[in-house]
């Protein structure tokens, strides 16, 4: 029995010492936080960003106006990685016309300069068609889909027609561009992961997840059931 108890002993003992020397380690290292500028290094793995969820972006809509990407994040609206305005609906598409790009949502035209500077919006009491569906081009006329059918206008944008066309170009959504996925990626999450979150997820044992915090729990547990285990052989040994 005695020898069976030494055996066990001694396997949670170096467990225990391994889970010890981690925590010991990347607890030196996170009372020196500000020493070692460790929230001011980030990490950039590619495993890892995957690992926080922030390798990638992923955007509501994303259309392309000749060299312009223009996507939307929940209710916020970006040309290329930068924001330009705020919207409330759903971007529905976009045209460029003459010196002004045009964007749609369903109760309103967003007017942009060409290089992407927010302008105004223009609603229904400026004349705007509602319950617009889709925005394109006809002969370089800007064309609005709605639910009661097609809407012509000329570069003004103050007076619609209702029509029966053909031939349409409408806007349709693309894939984001690998480059300014990158960019906004960068914009929503800055340069990666701090060294320091990291160390202290580690810590925590936050880096496995619910994992982590189980794996602790144990080594806990094998922690408590070695202190027990040498009371008994030290009591044994007296």
């Amino acid at each position: 029995m005695n020898r069976r108890l030494r055996s066990l002993h001694r396997s949670m003992g170096v467990t225990v010492a391994l889970f010890v020397l981690m925590l010991a380690i990347t607890g030196v290292m996170l009372n020196h936080t500000i020493e070692l500028k460790l929230d001011q290094r980030y990490l950039s793995w590619n495993w890892l960003l995957e690992h926080y969820g922030i390798d990638s972006v992923q955007a509501d809509a994303v259309y392309l106006l000749d060299q312009k990407v223009v996507s939307q994040f929940d209710d916020q609206i970006f040309i290329d990685a930068i924001p330009v305005t705020h919207v409330s609906s759903p971007l529905l598409g976009g045209v460029n016309l003459e010196d002004l790009m045009v964007l749609a949502t369903n109760d309103a035209l967003l007017l942009l300069t060409p290089e992407g500077e927010f302008i105004e919006r223009m609603g229904e009491t400026a004349g705007i068609p509602p319950k617009i569906q889709n925005i394109g081009l006809f002969h370089g006329e800007p064309v609005l889909q709605t639910r009661e059918g097609l809407w012509r206008s000329d570069f003004m944008l103050d007076k619609w027609e209702l029509i029966s066309l053909q031939g349409v170009g409408w806007s349709v959504p693309q894939p984001m561009p690998e480059s300014i996925e990158q960019e906004l990626a960068n914009y929503f999450h800055g340069k990666g992961v701090t060294v320091e979150r990291v160390i202290l997820d580690f810590h925590n044992g936050r880096i496995l997840g619910n994992l982590g915090i189980w794996l602790l729990d144990l080594f806990g547990v094998l922690l408590v059931l070695l202190s027990l285990t040498g009371l008994w052989i030290w009591s044994r040994r007296a």
